[in-house]
């Protein structure tokens, strides 16, 4: 399993070198590459006697790997076809949302905590995209959606971890979802202030993949 979750990570660090350095063409390649190792990371990690629950999570990572792909189209595209590529990264990005969020729904109950958290969260990325005076045009209503949705869900790994107890399975899928909503909170100012230095960037895919390759590995001792 160790020699799986390597590779994985090998993989996105090869990505965000080229990602920095090389050509967008090059990049989609690569970042191609580093998707499928969290995919197969997640495979390997399949619990076949949780099958029907386990599945959900990897059809997120599934999703998130087709997300990836059409945001890396965003460098390749004209200008204007920006805002379209964005909503569709928020689209499939959603559904990926939706399965963890299935996945963990089938292990504990919807919370009272996690919508508390997914509100207020909201409304701080609400009033924060608009003290930093943020340029989203038609990605605005879908971005807030976008942003309860992933909160909802980190919301609830909190309560499923409260609820089975911290181990190593229920950590390792915390953490993974924290770092997915700061790595999107990281993205907002890239897209929509132009933000686009290599510590931005350097930073929001750092946590992305390791949120992918947490969620993937933690299947493994759930």
């Amino acid at each position: 399993m160790t020699i799986y979750l390597l590779i994985a990570i090998l993989l996105a660090v090869i990505y965000i070198g080229v990602e920095l350095f090389s050509k967008p063409l090059f990049a989609i390649y690569a970042k191609a590459f580093a998707s499928m190792g969290f995919i197969v990371l997640g495979l390997v990690s399949f619990n076949t006697s949780s099958f029907e629950p386990m599945i959900y999570v990897i059809i997120g990572l599934l999703f998130g790997m087709i997300g990836d792909v059409v945001l890396a189209l965003r460098p390749l595209r004209p200008k204007e076809e920006d805002e379209t590529i964005i909503l569709g990264g928020i689209f499939t990005f959603s559904m990926g949302h939706i399965f963890y969020l299935i996945f963990l729904l089938s292990l504990s109950q919807l919370h009272f905590i996690s919508i508390i958290i997914s509100i207020v969260m909201t409304i701080v990325v609400v009033i924060g995209s608009y003290m930093m005076k943020f340029e989203m045009g038609k990605t605005r209503i879908p971005s807030y959606i976008y942003s309860a949705l992933i909160f909802l869900m980190i919301g609830q790994a909190i309560v499923f971890t409260m609820n089975q107890g911290a181990n190593q399975g229920t950590l390792l899928l915390l953490v993974g979802a924290i770092l997915f909503g700061i790595s999107d909170l990281i993205l907002a100012p890239i897209y929509y202030k132009r933000m686009h230095t290599k510590l931005m960037v350097s930073s929001n895919l750092i946590t992305y993949y390791l949120a992918q390759i947490l969620i993937a590995y933690s299947l493994f001792f759930l």
